[in-house]
């Protein structure tokens, strides 16, 4: 898909090639929104570049800074577990 960019500030001028039915649901996503489909692109690019990974990073930071064995973790939190129901 090829579109001109005109009156943009993203000043790369990239081609990519999509499937037919993508760059249809492309163009009505832009049109719905009254973009360009390059700027949606960029938009969609740059709002998925990390944020969602960013904002968790750090939500269950426990201080701890040894690695963490999960399988280790399970087998001490099971073997805690049988021993207190005996």
């Amino acid at each position: 898909m090829t579109s001109p960019q005109t009156g943009s500030t993203l000043g790369v001028m990239s081609t990519i090639e999509l499937p037919d039915d993508v760059a249809a649901a492309l163009t009505a996503a832009a049109a719905e929104r009254g973009v360009t489909e390059a700027e949606l692109i960029a938009e969609l690019v740059g709002d998925s570049a990390g944020d969602e990974l960013d904002a968790f990073i750090g939500v269950g930071a426990s201080g701890r800074t040894e690695a963490f064995d999960i399988h280790a973790e399970r087998a001490g939190l099971s073997a805690e577990h049988d021993a207190a129901t005996i």
